[in-house]
Order: C-alpha cells, then sequence, then structure tokens
C-alpha cells in the first residue's frame, strides 16, 4: 500500500512541465537584473572583502561586459608581507592579482531555487510563498557567496602560481562550488521549501 508520502510525492512528468515556465522567468530575470544586482552588492563585497584577509586591498572590484559574458572583475594588492607554500611575498605596491568570475556562475542558486519552489505540488499561493522564501534563501547565500567566491579565486590563483598544494577549507569549497556545487545548493533550496504545504 503506498503511503502518503510517497502519494503527496511530485510526478516527474507533471513536475518537468512545471519548471519549464519556472525556468524561463527566473533565467529571464536573471538575465535582465542579474548584472544590475551584482552591481548594488559589490559595495558590501569590498567592506567583506576588506574584512576578510587584511594581507589583502582591494584596488578594484566591478562588473565588466564582454562579447562572451558578464564577469566580476578584482584586483587584489598586498597590504603587508607574508609567507604563503614558504615562500616570501613581499607588500610591492606594483605587484597586484587580477581574477574573474562569471556573474551567471553566481545566480544560478538564484535561478534554480525559485523555479523548483514553485514547481512543486500545491495551490497557487502556497506555491508563489515558496517561491518568494526561495528567492530569500538565494540571496542570503549570494551575500555570503559574493566575497567568499572572489576572496578563494584570488587564493586559488595564488595557490597555483606558487605551486601550493596544501589543503585548505576556503580552496575546497571554491572547487565544490566549480564543480556544481551551486547547481546542487540551488536545488536543496528549493526542495526545502517543500515543507510550506
Amino acid at each position: 500500500m503506498p503511503s502518503s508520502t510517497a502519494a503527496a510525492w511530485p510526478s516527474p512528468g507533471r513536475f518537468a512541465l512545471a519548471l519549464i515556465p519556472g525556468f524561463a522567468l527566473t533565467l529571464v530575470a536573471a538575465w535582465w537584473w542579474g548584472s544590475a544586482l551584482i552591481e548594488a552588492l559589490l559595495p558590501l563585497t569590498h567592506a567583506a572583502l576588506d574584512w576578510m584577509d587584511d594581507r589583502f586591498n582591494v584596488r578594484f572590484l566591478d562588473v565588466e561586459h564582454n562579447w562572451q559574458d558578464t564577469v566580476i572583475r578584482l584586483r587584489l594588492g598586498f597590504s603587508h608581507g607574508f609567507v604563503l607554500g614558504g615562500q616570501v611575498l613581499s607588500a610591492d605596491p606594483r605587484g597586484s592579482l587580477w581574477v574573474s568570475t562569471p556573474v551567471g556562475s553566481l545566480l544560478q542558486p538564484l535561478v534554480i531555487a525559485p523555479a523548483i519552489a514553485a514547481a512543486l505540488p500545491g495551490r497557487l499561493p502556497v506555491r508563489l510563498i515558496r517561491a518568494g522564501l526561495a528567492v530569500l534563501l538565494a540571496l542570503a547565500f549570494l551575500l555570503i557567496d559574493l566575497p567568499v567566491t572572489l576572496h578563494a579565486a584570488a587564493w586559488d590563483s595564488l595557490a597555483f602560481s606558487l605551486k601550493v598544494t596544501d589543503f585548505s577549507p576556503l580552496l575546497a569549497w571554491y572547487q565544490f562550488n566549480q564543480s556544481g556545487g551551486k547547481l546542487g545548493i540551488g536545488i536543496l533550496m528549493g526542495v526545502v521549501t517543500w515543507k510550506l504545504k
């Protein structure tokens, strides 16, 4: 005899059909307003980067558009010397570290979570509430993820150039996100809202 939980679980076919308009809407919203949202968060990101690691200072942080993609470009300088992987890095004012990350990658949870939340079965008002909650969760994640991803990208670039292979939780998180972690986080956020019925 099927359980009540199994009966409540969405039919894969209906769920897939419901995802199509949700993804279409969130993709259009991300394409239209995504860059503006990231640009609005840059002052907070700048402050967070300054707070996270006093060995670096932010010299440039902006959203750049080119023919291929829209990216966040970050230029960091060394505020004082430090040792990394047995090598001494001096605070040369001429030295700097450039990193970039695609805006689209950062917006993945904001695209995925509301679409999944709205596609899960339920009355329309409940589905809209779920989608709104998923947007709030994804925005909260973006506030944290944006400076952490940029900081991690800088460390990844630095570690690669110095051939440092030591384990780092920051770099492990960065590699997780680069390998589809943001996609998984977006799905998780959408499914979490399933509790609202």
